[in-house]
């Protein structure tokens, strides 16, 4: 099966956290540091969704958060239509070879997106040449394991603007003449097991939100 994706309406807010809860997250007071926040967040929410592999639609950004989707799948055979984007799915229309399906026709696990045919309410395998489904994915009120996870992030990197990750060790010396010597960490920094943008403590975090494609 082949199939693409395309943001009919994409979410009006992609954000994961409040700015109240960025604040509390960065263990800052004021409004001062909003606009920084929000820039952070949006970076992290960002790597978030390249490290979950959120299928990537025409005209908006991945996101996590709800949007209405169209998705066209050609050749599809099979006992069951995997969507490209999960979590509290529903379906607005499914047309197949030109028909519009019933709402019976078919159901939807909404966590996982798998989609199964029905006949008189039993099971049958899908054979079509092309379907067009539209539906509705992601999260409208953020759930609080992912709003834990975007904070674990936004509270590690606010941290890492005072410090430099790469640096291995410092040494001040003081007799007389500042004198200030670093060593730095060559290839992967140490508790990083791999090279992206997203730290191993919050990735390991994210496994509901992974999107593993067949």
């Amino acid at each position: 099966m082949r199939s693409f994706l395309t943001v009919t309406s994409p979410a009006a807010d992609r954000t994961l956290l409040t700015i109240a809860e960025m604040c509390a997250a960065a263990g800052v007071t004021g409004n001062g540091s909003d606009a920084d926040l929000q820039a952070m967040e949006a970076q992290n929410a960002a790597s978030i969704m390249a490290e979950c592999d959120i299928a990537i639609g025409a005209g908006a950004p991945p996101t996590l958060r709800k949007e209405t989707l169209t998705e066209t799948i050609y050749q599809a055979y099979g006992e069951s239509l995997i969507l490209a984007r999960r979590h509290e799915i529903a379906i607005n229309s499914i047309v197949e070879d030109g028909v519009t399906l019933l709402n019976t026709d078919f159901q939807v696990d909404p966590e996982s997106g798998v989609v199964t045919k029905l006949c008189d309410d039993y099971p049958v395998c899908w054979s079509a040449k092309k379907i067009v489904v539209v539906y509705d994915a992601g999260f409208e009120t953020v759930p609080g394991d992912l709003k834990k996870v975007a904070a674990d992030f936004l509270r590690s990197t606010w941290l890492e603007k005072s410090r430099d990750p790469l640096v291995k060790s410092e040494r001040v010396k003081v007799e007389g003449v500042d004198e200030t010597e670093k060593q730095f960490w060559v290839g992967s920094v140490p508790g990083q097991s791999n090279e992206g943008a997203v730290p191993d403590i919050v990735a390991g975090q994210l496994t509901r939100f992974r999107n593993y494609r067949v």
